[in-house]
């Protein structure tokens, strides 16, 4: 396979270089070039403060006081940025001090809203979801306030002309008034008013669809015989119900490892058919309505869908530059996708003794792991024996202190929101400046988050007296330790903790001043790259002696024949595997593109077929289950794949000079994680690369040859 040299047809890396034409505002603020070689803030010389931690209210009444008290506070700071004469206005008491509130309020309702996605108690996370639906309308309103942005604007028309402001303050206002116009502000009152309450209900929209999943007990019955194929552990996990029968619910640890490994073809469609349909009477309404709402809000701001709104402020700039990167990679990939279903197809027809079977998307994960069995002599279920959850936590600790500089300590006592949460403190090394907190939460429970993900509690940033350190937490949901013995990770679920630990480490090295340019408020069709490019590391020999054990031989890493295959089987799926991840980049894509009237259920259904080409059953509805949409990656799922040419780009710095190079992670560290959004993304990469970005690593990933 091939893929086209030419960058503005693939990915328009070099946005210099290719004609853009999303809507624009002739009027509005023009950036401030970006510094390649930008004076770092004096962070060193900031006192570390712990201002904020974790709120654990006792009640949903104290939680909801909580969340009361954060606006009032808000209000009260607002009222003091608005109420300063005009004469007086200063970049501290304007600009900045709008960011610190914006900070404060974040830190002091982030960590309350998060409840919902963790805790055990349903009234709890009933409060949580409230709080953040509140914030979240209330932001909304804050963002379209017109005496606010007048406040602002009437200092920015002076003091840009006649303040000695460094790059970063002059970035930060040019970015902040750029949001108040893509808040409506040069909208009639009226029509600010319409957007106001459109957003308010599409933040509703999103808490109740997330709730609903999480809240969401469904589940399948099975029996021994059609577990035939299960390994003996992942059986012995398993309830029973009232039957006999083995019950296995629609959560991660229970559904994947039962599509990939068992035997039985009417279980795995029980078991797909079942998870397809999870929340849809619910959540389908939520999706169009939101859908509805976001298109209307994009076309009252005078652009043409969605999707342009979405990326004006990005990367891409503009929808049809996403859809030419899609159609493009799509067509790459079809050669590679053609072999493999053909490949899972000859597996099905030999198993199962019949010519004429089909394969159906039930039949796709048993069958590509046939194929790392068979092919590549690489078992998943096997290999997850190398990777106890201890031995992996303690390798990946031991290779970001080395290459990032940092060390890391557990405190005890943590008094976390559920047993077995961990919370860990981010020191400088060798300093000893503690630079952040992160909890780590790995296993599933009733109404928790059902995916894997980083959540940022309290964005870093400059405050009276010092510097705020970030709070954050990671969450998965893990394959569980049995009674007396330690938990064991698959590779996929190896990957997926070095993935958000990425975010982690980009939300806890940060050095910006300000909490909007934080960490990783960065544009979304970048912000998956530095977790992406710490994926390579779990593949790489001098890491899997980090974090890998041998069963056999306990103290002795992965034996090196068996990581070689590891590797050389990594990308053994990817033309399945990406392809996979353009179907749902085309759907979303296309979701917001096509006006306001759009069936969700019935356009995915249409997109997977297109795209991945195996039957579609009326009964799914994967939609209903799409939490990226309504969770902030809306109009941008195309990020994953945009953002993984960059990923696979600076890790050949890391290839050349070594993966546990600490010269290079310093920089690395300092160019690309503590930066956040302070510098555009293109300049950061230049800067670490030492050369304008290229997709060469990318395409060798996606197993493309260059033409």
């Amino acid at each position: 396979m091939r893929l086209s040299r030419n960058l503005c047809a693939f990915t328009a890396l070099l946005t210099m270089a290719c004609a853009h034409h999303g809507q624009t505002d002739p009027s509005a603020p023009q950036a401030p070039a970006a510094l390649a070689n930008q004076v770092p803030v004096p962070f060193t010389e900031l006192i570390p403060v712990d201002a904020f931690p974790l709120r654990n209210p006792a009640s949903p009444v104290e939680l909801k006081a909580a969340c009361d008290a954060a606006q009032a506070k808000a209000d009260a700071r607002i009222a003091a940025v608005i109420g300063t004469p005009d004469g007086k206005r200063t970049f501290a008491n304007s600009f900045q001090a709008y960011d610190e509130l914006q900070g404060i309020f974040g830190s002091e309702t982030q960590p309350l809203a998060f409840m919902k996605d963790v805790h055990p108690d349903e009234k709890m996370r009933a409060a949580a979801a409230a709080c953040e639906a509140d914030s979240g309308k209330y932001l909304v309103r804050v963002g379209a306030r017109k005496d606010l942005y007048l406040a602002l604007k009437s200092y920015a028309d002076r003091g840009r002309k006649t303040d000695a402001l460094a790059p970063v303050d002059q970035r930060l206002i040019f970015l902040t008034l750029r949001d108040f116009r893509r808040n409506g502000l040069k909208l009639s009152d009226a029509d600010r008013d319409t957007l106001v309450k459109e957003r308010s209900r599409i933040t509703e929209l999103s808490t109740q669809f997330s709730a609903n999943l999480e809240e969401n007990k469904d589940f399948i019955e099975a029996t021994r015989a059609e577990l035939a194929g299960m390994p003996a552990a992942y059986i012995a996990r398993l309830k029973k119900s009232p039957h006999g029968k083995y019950i296995i619910t629609m959560k991660y640890p229970d559904y994947v490892p039962l599509m990939e490994n068992a035997r039985s073809e009417p279980v795995r469609k029980r078991a797909y058919a079942a998870y397809s349909a999870r929340t849809a009477a619910a959540n389908i309404p939520l999706m169009a309505e939101a859908v509805k709402l976001r298109d209307d809000s994009a076309r009252l701001l005078g652009f043409a869908t969605y999707e342009d709104y979405r990326t004006e402020d990005r990367m891409a700039k503009n929808g049809k530059t996403v859809e030419g990167f899609l159609a493009k990679l799509r067509e790459e990939l079809k050669p590679g996708l053609g072999a493999l279903n053909q490949r899972m197809l000859q597996l099905k027809r030999a198993g199962t003794q019949s010519r004429g079977a089909l394969l159906q998307s039930w039949d796709v994960a048993f069958y590509m792991n046939q194929i790392k069995r068979t092919d590549h002599q690489v078992d998943d279920e096997a290999i997850r024996a190398y990777f106890p959850s201890d031995k992996v936590l303690a390798g990946m600790f031991q290779l970001f202190s080395t290459v990032l500089h940092v060390s890391f300590r557990e405190v005890a006592n943590p008094a976390p929101w559920a047993p077995g949460v961990k919370l860990y403190e981010v020191h400088d090394a060798p300093g000893g400046r503690l630079l952040a907190k992160f909890f780590i939460d790995l296993f599933p429970r009733t109404g928790k988050y059902t995916h894997a993900a980083s959540f940022p509690l309290v964005p870093g940033h400059e405050v009276a007296g010092g510097y705020q350190i970030p709070w954050v937490a990671l969450v998965t949901n893990f394959e569980p330790p049995l009674p007396g013995k330690p938990s064991h990770l698959a590779e996929r679920e190896t990957t997926t903790l070095f993935h958000e630990f990425g975010h982690v480490m980009h939300e806890c090295l940060t050095r910006s001043p300000f909490a909007s340019l934080s960490g990783t408020a960065v544009d979304l069709d970048f912000v998956e790259a530095p977790s992406q490019m710490l994926e390579n590391w779990v593949y790489e020999p001098e890491v899997l002696k980090l974090i890998s054990e041998d069963p056999a031989h306990p103290g002795s890493p992965m034996p090196s024949a068996l990581a070689k295959k590891l590797g050389a089987a990594r990308n053994y799926d990817s033309a399945v595997r990406y392809t996979r991840q353009i179907s749902l980049a085309m759907f979303d894509l296309r979701l917001h593109s096509s006006g306001n009237a759009v069936d969700p259920d019935g356009l995915e259904r249409r997109v997977r077929r297109e795209v991945m080409g195996y039957p579609v059953e009326p009964s799914e509805h994967f939609a209903a289950a799409f939490v990226h949409l309504m969770g902030g990656y809306d109009g941008g799922y195309y990020g994953y794949l945009w953002s993984q040419v960059f990923a696979e780009d600076m890790f050949t710095r890391f290839e050349h000079d070594g993966v546990l190079n600490p010269d290079t992670g310093r920089q690395y560290r300092d160019i690309i994680l503590a930066s956040g959004k302070t510098v555009e993304a293109e300049a950061l990469l230049e800067k670490f690369l030492g050369r304008p970005p290229n997709e060469k690593a990318f395409l060798r990933l996606m197993g493309v040859t260059e033409q």
